[in-house]
Formats: structure tokens, sequence, C-alpha cells
């Protein structure tokens, strides 16, 4: 860390809970600034205090105390002996996770752990309805596995989506887990049944929808206040028909939605909203995984999501103009993109997608996005269960939500080095954003300063990265990490217990 932040020149900054910066910035001013963000984190994974500093308050430090005028940095902690390092949107999701890490698990476990804590913080974007993308690397086999579980329209057509969230983290677990099952899903279930405090960044997207919600009785009694308006920061969100669907997944797995009674409950609410949707088509879905798509970047190794999936060839096509253009001409590149592509021009203004990433010292990580084909699905709840489903992928506008979801890595094939682990989601900007930081990060290690460009006014989407120039494992590894400076998130080191 001392070595990087020599690169990057030594002034230092207060530590704020920071708003983010108000207008739009140019990619390579993302980048800037979630480079940036990296090195102003709170220091809540080692601050002083009778708990270690861990409360949530104390924790939600935001990664983004930058404005366009400086960049402020800050000393991380010693990391000689850190376990991973997470980055999401929503902080409570983020601290679950390190607590994963910190009793043993692996990057698997922690983001499946993460994602169930999302689906109660952010349900907007995270539900149990929904579908995302992940990426998976595994030190010891030096491979990069790519998992499908996007939400699938049904065989019968229609505006409901079969769900992916649930079985394609069972199947990551299945294959890349350690810790046992229900003690991932355990935290989300709690807190959903007990109810939380809304958070900042949830806060923050609920309040746009609003007006929609309101049309939609079902979201409005859980969401919003007697009077109409939504939820703040700070007041009491109870989720008990939530909880007793993470009840039933935390004891059965992925059964626990995709059979029974959930499912039959599941499927009788697409058949009210014209989609009609068997049981036996929700036990049917599986989500898939295969090798990761790779782009060669120097000794590194770029994975993206597989070539079969319409985020990783729109990766694919944005990572030449990434290595080579400034932010503006690398946005228009991505509108470029979409043109030829034959997309819709004219989109929404928020996705319902949440993107976040994990890491561990030892080199294991972790990218996932995931998205509801907008916010709030469909906007119905199924009865019994707090499900709300997602719309399918052929929606207008929404559709393609699916390929506006942005994990990356860059690791070593020949020695299984993490180097880059970068999510992004929420419009078509992020992808392009992934790149931009992977590229300014890892490839060029630039100048954090000249990293900067002229600002451009679109900026929908929301990125989270950790990167370890260096690589890792190494001893005394230098990493940087942070959450969107737009966004409300947090990113957290994870470190062994009584250190």
């Amino acid at each position: 860390m001392t070595e990087l932040l020599r690169r990057h020149g030594r002034k230092k900054a207060s530590l704020t809970e920071g708003e983010g910066t108000a207008g739009g910035h140019s990619l390579r001013h993302l980048a800037t600034m979630a480079a940036t963000a990296a090195l102003t984190l709170g220091l809540a994974a080692c601050s002083s205090g009778a708990d270690g500093g861990r409360d949530l308050e104390t924790a939600s430090f935001q990664a983004g105390a930058v404005d366009d005028f400086g960049l402020q940095l800050a000393d991380l902690p010693d990391q000689s002996d850190f376990v991973g390092a997470i980055v999401a949107d929503e902080p409570r999701a983020a601290l679950a996770a390190r607590e994963v890490l910190e009793n043993g698990g692996t990057a698997v476990d922690a983001i499946t752990a993460l994602y169930f804590q999302l689906s109660v913080t952010m349900p907007h974007a995270a539900g149990l309805g929904g579908g995302g993308l992940c990426l998976v690397h595994d030190p010891d086999s030096r491979e990069v596995t790519s998992y499908n579980f996007l939400a699938r329209r049904s065989r019968a057509g229609g505006p409901v989506a079969i769900p992916g969230n649930v079985r394609g983290f069972a199947l990551m677990h299945a294959v890349h887990g350690s810790a046992q099952w229900s003690s991932l899903v355990t935290p989300a279930e709690v807190l959903a049944a007990q109810g939380h405090e809304v958070s900042r960044a949830f806060a923050r997207e609920l309040a746009p929808l609003a007006p929609a919600l309101r049309t939609r009785p079902a979201l409005a009694g859980i969401y919003l206040k007697p009077t109409g308006a939504p939820l703040q920061e700070g007041d009491m969100l109870v989720q008990p028909e939530l909880a007793a669907a993470l009840g039933q997944v935390r004891a059965n797995g992925a059964r626990g939605i995709y059979a029974g009674n959930m499912a039959e409950a599941f499927a009788a609410e697409a058949r009210l909203l014209g989609t009609a949707m068997s049981v036996e088509e929700l036990r049917a879905y599986r989500p898939s995984s295969e090798p990761a798509q790779a782009i060669k970047v120097g000794n590194q190794t770029l994975s993206l999501p597989a070539a079969n999936t319409g985020a990783g060839r729109y990766m694919a096509s944005l990572w030449p103009a990434a290595q080579s253009s400034d932010g503006a001409s690398l946005l228009q590149a991505a509108r470029n993109a979409l043109a030829q592509a034959g997309a819709e021009t004219n989109l929404p203004a928020i996705f319902g997608s949440t993107a976040f990433v994990v890491a561990t010292a030892g080199g294991d990580a972790a990218a996932c996005a995931v998205t509801m084909n907008g916010p709030f699905g469909t906007g119905r709840v199924v009865p019994g269960s707090g499900i709300v489903p997602a719309r399918a992928p052929d929606a207008p506008g929404f559709g393609l939500a699916g390929a506006f979801l942005a994990p990356a890595l860059i690791t070593n094939d020949f020695n299984g080095t993490f180097f880059y682990a970068g999510a992004g989601a929420g419009g078509p900007q992020a992808p392009a954003a992934v790149l931009d930081l992977a590229d300014s990060l890892i490839v060029r290690s630039a100048d954090i300063k000249a990293a900067q460009a002229a600002t451009v006014s679109d900026a929908q989407g929301k990125v989270n990265v950790v990167a370890c120039p260096d690589g890792a494992p190494r001893d005394n590894a230098a990493c940087v990490f942070g959450a969107d400076p737009n966004g409300a998130g947090l990113g957290v080191l994870g470190f062994p217990p009584g250190s």
C-alpha cells in the first residue's frame, strides 16, 4: 500500500460519510474516482472501540469523498494479514460478507451471503425473483468460470420471468463453497423477520419509485408510509413474508422456492399476470456454467461473461475502445455498440440492477451482477412469499438490463494470481466503466490525476471494484477497493478474528 500511495501521491484527507458527487462524470473520471475512493474508505475494518468499530454507523463511511476539484486520499490500515475485500452498493450486505470471510469462508461463500442480504436490503434490484451473472476465479485450478442464471422468458411468453438468483447462487456454492448453506441464508432471514433500518443506499433508490409504487398496493404496503411517502433512511422495514421464503431457502436450498407451495404460488401469480407458467417449468430451471470469455492482456487474462450472453458480447466489443479512448469516446463507443445491435436508444433511467465483488488474500474472487429487469420487476408480490417476480427479459427497454450486467476479472492463468475484480450494472456505461477501470488500474497503472477527463452527463450505472496491482496472493499485497462515489455503498476489508 505504501508503494501505491507513493505512486499516486501522498495527499491525505479526513474520512467523511460522502454524499457522492453532483452531476455526471466521464467514464475516465469515474475510473479516477473509483480508484481514489479505494483510498478513501472508512477504517471500519480495524477502527478502535469496544466492538472493533463494527457497528453499521461507524462502518458506513462511504468510499466516495471526492469532488470535481480535488481527489482525496487516505491511508488504509496495514493489509499484511487481511483475509479479503468486499464492495457492494449497500453497506449491510458488505458487512455480512465480511463476517463470512473472517470466519474462514471462501469468496463464493461471502458473495452468496452478500446476495441474500441484498434480497432484503435492496429488493428492487436483488429480489429472489430476479437473475444475474457471476464470474468466479479458483486460484488452485487457475480457472475462471462464467455462471449464467439470468431470469428467463417462459415458454408460454408473457410478462413474468422464471427466476434464477437462488438456483444460481446455490450452484456456485455447491462448486466453490465451504461454509454451511444455512449459515449464509440465516442472517438475511433474520434481518427480514426482525426488520432493519432502511439504508441511505436503498432510500435513494426508493425515492424516485414512489409514484409507481402508489399504484401497486402490495408493494406500497411494504415500502411506502401510510401517507404514501417512501420509506426514508433510518425508517424501519420489516418483511415477514420474505423471511418465510428465505426460511424455505435456508432449510431446503433452491427447492424452497422452485418446488412445493412457494412454486405453486409463484406460478399462480404469473398466470394472473398473463404468463401461463407451470410449476414444472419452474422446477426445470437450471443455471449454466462454462469457461469465461478470455482476452489476453499482457501476461494476464481479462475474463468476461461467456460469449453466449449479451453481456459478454457487449463487454468484449468495448474492450478495444477501453484501451485506446478517453472517457467521452468510450461512452460513445458504448452507445454505438448498442445501435449496431439494433437495441433501443431511449433507455429507462433505473434498471433495477446491482453489482458486487469479493476477493480474498488467497486469490479466489467473485464478481456478480443481478437484475429484476426493471425496479421491483413486475411490481407484483407473490402472496405469502414476499417474492417479486422479475419482468420477462424481452420487456420493452428493461429487456436490456441483462446485457448491462458487467462482472469482470483479471487473473494470471499460469500461477492463479488475482489482480482485479470489477462489477457494474444499471446502464450501457456500466460495462464500459468496469473495463475502463481494469485498463487504468491494472494495464496502464495510470496516475490518478492524469486519468481525469472532461465531464459528460450520462452516468446511470454504478461500478464497484477490488484491485491488487501487484497480484494476490503475495506477501504484504497492496490492494485498493472502492464503491462507486455516485452511490452510497461500502467497501470493507476483512481481518482474522482477534487481529
